[in-house]
């Protein structure tokens, strides 16, 4: 009985039930952090995805791809470390939002072209969701474009805000041929917050989570707000 209670702790299992109005074709867990991809069962009837063998106490990012090519990717827009907050944390503010936001767009560097996607946080500290793209012509590059995402980490100090340097995490970087192959890619990928951060307490074999029911309309509502621009 030992080894059987051993072997089931050392495999965590993540279920997610999803709205009955989406279709997920694939399903796939990813933690960024060990590098490790773990794909899910899909159980069109229950409407579930099963993920086993999971690591204890990591967090896992979830990517269901629909049966129209479109991506919804999960982003853990949580702090990235386990430092708590100053006392007395308020709210994000407008101002504090628009502080960050023009930190990030106003300076560019390689890229020529930044977007603040997402914002979550407080007085003291903020995550950024930022989109970059170079799709100007630079040595040895041709017509490519170069596309990431990455998630920026902010602090309130020393009077304002200022980036965690050393602290932003890549989510994707991919390099296209041309504009097509760009179009064919990008505005598939829709990122939500509600399908990241998913984490197995290490004295849980199973962690359950009914997904929004709204999943699938708010990504298409955030797909219309927030388009992707052309690269060019």
């Amino acid at each position: 009985m030992a080894f059987c209670g051993a072997a089931r702790a050392a495999s965590p299992t993540l279920v997610l039930k999803f709205p009955e109005k989406l279709t997920p074709k694939s399903a796939v867990a990813t933690s960024w952090e060990m590098k490790l991809t773990t794909p899910g069962k899909i159980d069109s009837a229950a409407h579930t995805i099963t993920f086993e063998k999971l690591l204890p106490d990591t967090p896992y990012e979830v990517a269901l791809t629909m049966a129209d090519g479109m991506i919804l990717q999960g982003v853990n827009l949580d702090w990235y470390g386990m430092d708590p907050p100053k006392p007395n944390v308020q709210p994000m503010s407008e101002e504090d939002q628009k502080a960050v936001t023009d930190m990030v767009t106003s300076v560019m560097a390689f890229e020529n072209k930044k977007r603040v996607m997402m914002v979550r946080g407080n007085s003291d500290r903020i995550t950024t969701l930022v989109e970059l793209i170079r799709d100007v012509d630079f040595h040895a590059a041709g017509g490519n474009i170069i596309w990431r995402v990455e998630l920026w980490y902010f602090k309130n100090q020393f009077g304002g805000w200022q980036q965690v340097k050393q602290q932003n995490r890549v989510l994707r970087r991919e390099r296209f041929k041309d504009q097509a192959a760009y179009d064919a890619v990008v505005p598939k990928v829709k990122w939500i917050p509600e399908l990241g951060g998913f984490k197995i307490p290490k004295d849980k074999q199973m962690l359950e989570i009914t997904l929004p029911a709204d999943l699938g309309a708010a990504s298409a509502a955030a797909a219309e707000m927030k388009e992707t621009p052309k690269a060019k």
